[in-house]
């Protein structure tokens, strides 16, 4: 009942709480040269540990023939780059003493994939009024069918990119 014991196993808690089936892994030093682990990022495949390869081999293996998807509560998948910002937003509040908070990591990752989906969205709506427009127009009417073409393919574009934008702040900027 120690408040200072409650607060140190939370993380445990929430972690059996989110994952519930676990497998675990574990893994030697990818080196034993402490210069070269320092760099680590940089490294080979050969300049690593023999049996740190065959563990990293044996991880992959297991994701890529067991492992589901992530999904989120709203049934949403997870992939890719937004799995990678979900677990760097759990590891920094680990890191700095917090403990990990699933609708914050969520927040951070639709901020992220949804600024990511209006660049894309906004580079395609230039691209095809720079090819589909001569300028000057005849007429206005030319560059506004022009444009409502345009911003409703970009439009199309955010919507399958997007992630989350229930109040449409995104979608607005994008427009």
């Amino acid at each position: 009942k120690d408040p200072k014991i409650q607060n140190s196993n939370m993380p445990r808690q929430c972690i059996r709480k989110f994952f519930p089936k676990r497998k675990c892994f574990v893994f030697d030093r990818p080196t034993n040269d402490r210069k070269l682990l320092l760099r680590v990022g940089e490294l080979s495949d050969n300049q690593l540990d023999v049996n740190f390869q065959k563990q990293s081999k044996d991880f992959c293996s297991y994701i890529f023939t067991h492992a589901k998807p992530k999904t989120l509560r709203e049934g949403i998948t997870v992939t890719g780059g937004g799995l990678g910002t979900l677990v760097e937003a759990y590891v920094d509040a680990i890191n700095s003493g917090g403990v990990p908070c699933l609708e914050n990591a969520v927040i951070t990752l639709a901020e992220h994939e949804n600024s990511a989906a209006v660049q894309k969205a906004a580079d395609h709506y230039s691209e095809q009024m720079t090819q589909r427009l001569n300028l000057p127009t005849d007429t206005l009417q030319e560059l506004l069918e022009v444009h409502a073409a345009c911003e409703k393919e970009a439009i199309a574009i955010f919507m399958e990119h997007s992630f989350k934008d229930d109040k449409l702040m995104f979608q607005k900027k994008l427009v």
